[in-house]
């Protein structure tokens, strides 16, 4: 699921951005772009859940000082196994068996071997004169020639494959007699000889083949956007750099786009041209933060939630707290489409700084409350309040106290709802227990860990307002998250049908689903993928918790992982598929009556028995390796703290109560021992 790209000491805050925008814009609809550092691949299992690690542009030394030995041992069984690496400039010379950098200008001059030797020869650099460390006044436009025959079905057609291109240059290196190697390919070459004396084409992009990985090395910057560059680089604005890279710019996405499927990748596509026009690539854009709509099931409610908003917003009704602006509108008949209105009035650049809408009914008058179907076309308010009113009329005494989504914030296009609601304490702590913000799009959406949640249309994706009192001795406010990811599944396997949908729980948050796939055998085999996760954050607020719930579930969208629709049909094809809201108002249902029975019992078997019935641990075995190799088997999740309780394998006896290791990774992969 993940695309990783390494921002340790040595990389160029510029080679960062430029890398992790073109791959959300290439890549964003399948993986997720994370930022890792030295630490992360050093203490991490990263490798599991990696599709692609990426050393973008720098300095080499500094890579050398942080990833030497143990790193870079890892990096290269990991794209020996299969893995792939993407070396840019300084990334590039890091990943061959050797370089000569500068060589003969004194303190510039770096000359030696490297570790990982992805590439078995020498990189040498740079290609031109005038380089700068930590400057781009060296940086030119460098003309690639391509080897048309490497990218055959790459392109929307093969016509299409460009004979050269044009991609930013500072300070790269070219692979010296890269065709004498068996494992290396080159794909493009320098168009001129520059500063080498023994080739008159080197080699500028090859493909490594390591063991069954791969290793792509880049001597130049094709992540470079130009639209970038013409923003921070104003000192280049009308000059031949950037009107040559403005003309080369939907080659050079075209190009990358094909380097990154020829590894593997799951690359965007293109669109259907018009007649006669070029084919254009099917971009991951980043759609436009909408309002947050306020709705409730009871009117009283509404009314009560509008008058706490309004009190707490200035006289310019803003609601400005330490992560957002909230900025409370009212829609009346005057102003039907409020999602016309602008949501950046002070033009800040970016979503997260932009000042929030929250849109409420001027002159709401019956229940439910919500805005018009026209303005939530991904989400239809009346239909989730019907659901949510039958699921609850199944509960004992008709559940009317129930209250877990009997109001709501809903946004199309939000920046996460768990920032929203965490980070703005004064915002939340007026919101009622069990209200949930909503997203059909998430920008920025929160995961676990440095994970970010891949949130687009299609999942439902939500947070949810609680306040917890510590008055409960006998309900840990840990098991939260348990009971949350309990909720998930058994909303959906207590359904007339659907029992025995394969969807499992691991420890100690996330919903997996057990796929059947092929192997590369040909063999049908079941495996694991992940539907969903939780997050809970928590703060501590006059002898109660303020917690903030998070949950992301993949509904209707195949990628990256599967959808639980797309489980169900390969269940059971005769069965019907879930619609967003009847599955939310299920969980939310499940979940409060999971939390009544918590606050009055506590922890004990009424939860643990269908926890271990749903979850993938049971008598699992697992090798901690932070112990010494010690192999252990599950045996279940403590009472007090919900840690995984285990006995040894290798002394009988003994046993390990063990905790999560707090990566974003993989949470049943380097375990730490808590206590003995």
């Amino acid at each position: 699921m993940n695309v990783l790209v390494y921002t340790g000491d040595g990389t160029s805050p510029n080679s960062v951005s430029h890398t992790v925008s073109t791959l959300k814009l290439l890549l964003g609809h399948s993986y997720d772009v994370i930022k890792v550092d030295a630490q992360a691949l050093q203490k991490e299992p990263w490798e599991a859940t990696c599709s692609m690690l990426v050393i973008p542009g720098g300095r080499d030394l500094p890579y050398c000082q942080d990833l030497n030995g143990a790193v870079n041992t890892r990096i290269r069984r990991y794209v020996a196994d299969g893995g792939r690496y993407w070396g840019i400039c300084a990334g590039a010379y890091f990943a061959c068996q050797e370089i000569e950098f500068e060589k003969g200008r004194g303190v510039m001059e770096v000359i030696g071997k490297r570790e990982l030797a992805f590439y078995p020869g020498l990189s040498r650099g740079t290609m031109f004169p005038g380089f700068i460390y930590n400057s781009e006044r060296g940086a030119r436009a460098t003309n690639l020639a391509v080897e048309k025959d490497k990218f055959v079905d790459l392109y929307a057609d093969n016509s299409s494959v460009p004979s050269q291109i044009n991609t930013y240059y500072n300070g790269g290196g070219y692979f010296a007699h890269a065709e004498k190697y068996s494992n290396v390919e080159v794909l493009a070459r320098y168009t001129e000889k520059g500063l080498c004396e023994d080739e008159n084409y080197p080699a500028a992009v090859v493909h490594c083949h390591v063991g069954i990985g791969h290793a792509l090395l880049v001597g130049s910057h094709p992540e470079y956007d130009v639209a970038k560059l013409d923003q921070y680089y104003k000192d280049y604005e009308g000059t031949d750099l950037i009107k040559n890279l403005m003309l080369a710019e939907p080659s050079r996405k075209q190009f990358l786009r094909a380097l990154l499927a020829r590894i593997g990748l799951n690359v965007v596509g293109y669109q259907k041209p018009a007649s006669n026009a070029q084919p254009q690539l099917q971009e991951n854009e980043v759609p436009p933060i909408t309002p947050l709509y306020l709705s409730s099931l009871r009117l009283s409610e509404y009314q009560q939630l509008v008058s706490k908003l309004k009190a707490l917003a200035d006289p310019t009704s803003h609601i400005r707290d330490v992560n957002d602006t909230f900025l409370v509108r009212h829609l009346t008949n005057d102003t039907p489409d409020v999602a016309s209105l602008s949501l950046n009035e002070s033009a800040q650049e970016t979503p997260e700084n932009m000042v929030k809408d929250i849109v409420v009914m001027e002159d709401a008058s019956k229940e439910p409350v919500y805005v018009p179907s026209q303005l939530t076309k991904y989400f239809n308010s009346s239909s989730f309040f019907e659901h949510l009113q039958k699921h609850r009329s199944l509960q004992w005494g008709g559940g009317s106290w129930y209250s877990f989504g009997s109001s709501m914030l809903y946004g199309e296009v939000v920046t996460s709802t768990q920032t929203m609601l965490d980070k703005n304490f004064k915002f939340s702590q007026v919101l009622p227990s069990g209200l949930v913000c909503l997203a059909g799009h998430q920008v920025a959406g929160r995961g676990r860990g440095r994970n970010s949640w891949v949130s687009q249309t299609g999942a439902v994706q939500f947070s949810m307002i609680m306040h917890h009192s510590i008055t409960l001795p006998n309900a840990p406010v840990v098991f939260i998250q348990y009971l949350v990811a309990l909720a998930v599944v058994e909303s959906i396997r207590t359904r007339k049908g659907y029992e025995n949908v394969p969807l499992r729980l691991k420890w100690p948050n996330d919903i997996y689903a057990e796929v059947k796939e092929k192997n590369d055998q040909g063999d049908l085999v079941t495996i694991l993928k992940k539907v969903g996760g939780l997050l809970v954050n928590s703060s501590f607020l006059r002898n109660e918790f303020l917690l903030v719930v998070g949950c992301g579930i993949n509904l209707n969208n195949r990628l990256p992982t599967t959808s639980i629709n797309d489980v169900i049909r390969s269940h059971d094809s005769t069965l019907p598929s879930l619609t967003p809201e009847d599955t939310l108002s299920g969980v939310l249902v499940k979940f409060e009556q999971f939390y009544n029975t918590f606050c009055a019992d506590g922890m004990g078997a009424w939860f643990l028995n269908k926890y271990y019935e749903r979850w993938l641990h049971s008598n699992a075995i697992v090798t901690l390796t932070t112990h010494e190799n010690e192999r252990v088997k599950i045996i279940g999740i403590t009472s007090d703290y919900g840690l995984l309780e285990t006995v040894s394998l290798d002394h009988p006896g003994k046993r390990f109560t063990l905790q999560p290791d707090g990566n974003s990774f993989d949470m049943l992969k380097g375990l730490i021992v808590q206590k003995q």
